[in-house]
């Protein structure tokens, strides 16, 4: 629930540690409460060892890249980051954590909401005024808007209610103003899950049917396309913002790699470095601006197997055969959303980026660990 405190304070990087080492407290702390009421230990959490196993050598890989190529510890800890926060949230975690999750998505969506009137939640960028919320970027308002509303949809167990259709429209005018064309995508595929989810009949057309008329007139009257970034792929540059140069860039030094460069990268920073080196402190130089590039160039093949493996062990530990019917799509939908992202930029080193899809597997996870007490969750919001 708190974590968008430490999205608030971006800049602040003594909030994350003490974020981490509240949570550690807590994980502690909640598993010492489940022992004292007696609550039988989740023989799922017998796989973390593995896991956990994996994440220490995926971390070492990234420990032995820093020492020969350079690099920062902290950046390695915001890589593993959302493996660390899995474990130490589902070591704890109980029914009561599905309740948390859809009160921290219904928070997210109303504060950032309150600062559309306020300065504080709007940016000057690109020569536009632009909506950013308590967030320091606007792609990260908007992402993590769009795993709002999936989670506030999942608590409602996958069902489209008044409370949350209110939800979404207000998410949907934030979406707009926050001005990234990749997140409009991903928030679609929320809306495409939300209206497709219960199945074709009468009653669900006129329902979601006017839910969809409400979208379109909210985003009619909000979205301009003389301030807001617009869809004319004429100029190819224009339009991904310089990012085909940058892509390109990246693609032609990688052709030239040498064996081990494939095997095991150039180093955490090695795609700013060649964008510096390409602009020669002309311009701002930045990252890969693509998830797989910025891997296969970094960490090489060998780092985006680790990296590829613990994202798949996550998923295997939360999406079980004993997920409910009604639940099952959401990990799907969260995947691509993830991914769609990934397509522009690099989330591997950001928890604004990684941590939304491990509260929705953590949530999905938590249906399960207790099938006889999430149950009545599940039967209370009927």
């Amino acid at each position: 629930m708190v974590k968008p405190l430490t999205d608030a304070f971006y800049e602040v990087e003594a909030i994350k540690y003490i974020y981490i080492l509240l949570l550690i407290c807590a994980s502690l702390f909640a598993r010492g409460g489940q022992d004292f009421q007696g609550d039988l230990n989740d023989p799922r959490n017998k796989s973390l060892f593995p896991y956990i196993w994996l994440i220490l050598t995926y971390f070492i890989f990234n420990i032995a890249l820093a020492i020969v190529f350079g690099g920062s510890i902290s950046e390695i800890f915001k890589i593993i980051s959302p493996f660390v926060f899995f474990v130490l949230v589902a070591y704890a975690a109980d029914r009561w954590l599905l309740y948390a999750l859809g009160i921290g998505a219904v928070l997210n969506i109303l504060i950032n909401a309150a600062t559309l009137p306020l300065d504080y939640g709007w940016i000057q960028w690109g020569g536009t005024q632009t909506f950013k919320g308590f967030y320091f970027f606007k792609t990260d308002l908007a992402y993590s808007l769009c795993f709002s509303v999936l989670l506030c949809f999942f608590f409602m167990k996958n069902r489209i209610t008044s409370s949350l259709a209110i939800l979404t429209i207000i998410a949907t005018v934030e979406v707009v103003l926050a001005n990234s064309r990749i997140n409009y995508a991903c928030f679609l595929l929320v809306i495409i899950f939300m209206v497709t989810k219960e199945g074709v009949s009468i009653r669900n057309v006129i329902r979601y049917g006017s839910l969809i008329i409400l979208l379109l007139i909210v985003v009619y009257l909000t979205y301009d396309p003389s301030k807001l970034l617009g869809f004319d792929t004429s100029n190819e540059s224009a339009f991904t913002q310089g990012r085909d140069s940058t892509w390109q860039r990246l693609i032609n030094s990688m052709l030239i790699s040498s064996p081990n460069q494939w095997l095991f990268g150039r180093g955490a920073f090695a795609d700013v470095i060649l964008a510096q080196e390409a602009l020669r402190g002309t311009q701002n130089a930045h990252n890969a601006h693509n998830e797989i590039l910025h891997l296969l160039y970094t960490q090489g093949i060998f780092g985006t197997t680790l990296y590829t493996l613990l994202w798949l062990k996550t998923f295997q530990m939360s999406c079980r055969p004993t997920v409910p019917d009604w639940a099952r799509g959401t990990a799907t939908v969260a995947l691509g959303i993830f991914l769609l992202q990934s397509l522009t930029t690099v989330v591997s080193s950001f928890a604004t980026k990684t941590w939304p899809l491990v509260m929705v597997l953590l949530a999905i996870r938590g249906l399960t660990r207790n099938i006889k007490s999430n149950n009545m969750l599940v039967n209370s919001n009927d």
